[in-house]
């Protein structure tokens, strides 16, 4: 699997980020489940702990994701008072 460069990766207003979020919650599972099968349960260390590594990111990239949407509500209610 390669993955295409950040730059190289165009904005887009057909999803958003709570369903993207939520979709790479259901693929992490998917394939935990896969890999259990596949190795047993438990999971050896290691692609376990990669998949919770992956959940971990995740998790940051969504608390980032919040906390930008919080600077920006704020930002927005600021300039809203300064019009009237």
């Amino acid at each position: 699997m390669k993955m295409r460069k950040y730059k190289d990766i165009k904005p887009s207003n057909r999803t958003n980020f709570v369903m993207v979020y939520y979709h790479a919650g259901r693929t992490l599972t998917q394939i935990e489940t896969l890999l259990k099968k596949a190795y047993g349960n438990p999971l050896p260390v290691r692609p376990r702990d990669r998949l919770l590594r992956l959940q971990f990111k995740l998790e940051q990239m969504v608390a980032r994701y919040k906390q930008c949407q919080n600077e920006l509500k704020a930002e927005y209610q600021a300039k809203k008072t300064k019009l009237y």
